[in-house]
């Protein structure tokens, strides 16, 4: 089970014996207020089940909204103020995750929308209902930028604000069917209407990315980075040339395989009982003790690292010989067109060049960090097994750096470092893994902020 779907169950299920006390309570204080009532007015009046389960039902939804968001764990603190970042940063990673938090955003004010309108007629206008869901979102979103139990989101106000409106037209929708009053046509089919449009809009995010040529870059920007009062220099020469270059398929995992790669990979080295972690598309295997494996299903590309108990771990330089002897003992087999290079403080590098049109074959990078005891104790491999696909035209360095300029990059670092001066030192075209797991071009810029002498790299996706 995904490891996300889980952490949701698991919250739910520790809920179950309050949930239970709340049922149990309100039971009671329903019969004791039925008791008394009868006792008041006799027959002369029907006591008001109705009103007062919907009265119980949205104190129980408030109830659950707070501890959903501002009664959480402490400690969170920021905002965000760019409004889809949620949602572009799901489509960029395309995973289960990511769109989950999107959705249950949405799901979480349904209820508000449906409940409201139900109890008050006052609720009943749409404009009335907007601006409640509205209010009630913003009041969370401003409890938990004080108390620090959460982030001052503005999607989340669109997302939540969006939900209650899906449960008005809903309401509504269903009311006009089943009041006589209320019943007419057009009435039925514009509230219809609301919960359908935002249901086909949401529905064509997936079915786009569904008959997409090729998947989405994780890395790729999630809004536009304000790069206003920066000045861009360059110092090398950026070409004007479009170029037509390759795009490759991945061989991949999926839960399986994965599985059976990993334990293979770690049961020769640990007795211990592995703790296998399970996510949209990567695996992580640890024995909480000497050693950890990251897999990703996209393209077979892993991370391992090994923390003896026993031995020093200083970095230290050795021949390519040797350095392929050991990752021999791994079951890694470096390809003979490989390159090999010393980078500094043990980490050493195979790259292996994307080119080949015939069948499949290996490229990538391997990079992996010697001890001076004589082992290797992290292996980063991103030598992968692909089959090329097609020849894409790509865009130019030039206007890579064009876009750049305007802030078309995920700008984590630069909006941390705030320069007046960035420098492009180099521009280098390198293949990336997508959500499809295709190899796709990119330009991975290396650039200098302020004179700073520590390179940064920015990527722009070359597609054109």
């Amino acid at each position: 089970m995904n490891d996300f779907l889980r952490m949701i169950l698991n919250r739910l299920s520790d809920a179950i014996p309050l949930a239970i006390m709340a049922v149990v309570l309100c039971a009671i204080g329903i019969g004791v207020a039925y008791l008394l009532f009868k006792k008041k007015y006799k027959d002369t009046r029907k006591f008001p089940f109705a009103k007062i389960f919907l009265w119980l039902a949205l104190a129980g939804y408030i109830a659950i909204v707070l501890v959903a968001t501002v009664l959480r764990g402490a400690g969170l603190r920021g905002s965000n103020f760019h409004l889809f970042r949620a949602w572009r940063e799901a489509w960029n990673i395309m995973s289960f995750k990511n769109w989950a938090n999107v959705l249950l955003n949405i799901a979480m004010f349904v209820p508000l929308g449906i409940l409201l309108p139900w109890i008050h007629k006052l609720f009943r206008k749409w404009y009335v209902m907007l601006g409640s869901a509205f209010v009630c979102s913003l009041a969370i979103e401003i409890v938990q930028a004080i108390t620090r139990r959460g982030l001052f989101d503005v999607d989340d106000l669109f997302a939540n604000t969006l939900g209650a409106i899906f449960g008005y037209g809903l309401y509504m929708a269903l009311r006009s069917v089943f009041v006589k009053a209320e019943r007419k046509a057009v009435r039925i089919t514009s509230y219809a209407a609301i919960p359908l449009v935002i249901t086909l809009a949401i529905s064509s995010i997936f079915v786009v990315y569904a008959v997409k040529d090729y998947g989405n870059l994780q890395d790729a920007a999630i809004y536009k980075v304000n790069t206003k009062g920066t000045e861009w220099e360059t110092a090398i020469a950026l070409s004007e040339d479009k170029q037509t270059v390759s795009i490759y398929k991945a061989m991949t995992f999926n839960k399986k395989t994965c599985d059976e790669f990993g334990k293979a990979f770690l049961y020769g080295r640990t007795t211990r009982e592995l703790d296998i972690c399970y996510y949209d598309q990567e695996t992580y295997y640890l024995d909480h003790v000497e050693h950890s494996l990251f897999v990703s299903h996209l393209d077979r590309s892993y991370e391992y690292e090994y923390h003896p108990n026993e031995g020093k771990r200083d970095p230290a330089e050795a021949d390519q010989a040797t350095i392929e002897a050991l990752l021999g003992e791994y079951g890694i087999v470096i390809p003979e067109t490989a390159v090999f290079t010393y980078e500094g403080d043990g980490w050493h590098r195979f790259d292996v060049p994307m080119e080949s049109k015939e069948g499949d074959t290996v490229g990538g990078t391997l990079r992996c960090r010697y001890s001076s005891e004589g082992f290797i104790y992290v292996i980063h491999n991103n030598l992968v097994s692909f089959t090329y696909c097609a020849d894409e035209q790509i865009i130019s360095e030039a206007e890579a750096f064009e876009q750049m300029k305007r802030g078309n990059f995920y700008g984590g670092v630069f909006e941390m470092c705030s320069p007046k001066n960035v420098t492009v030192l180099s521009c280098e075209l390198e293949y990336q893994v997508d959500t499809k797991g295709y190899y796709q071009p990119v330009y991975m810029f290396k650039v200098m902020y302020d004179g700073v002498e520590d390179e940064m790299r920015i990527m722009i996706p070359a597609l054109d």
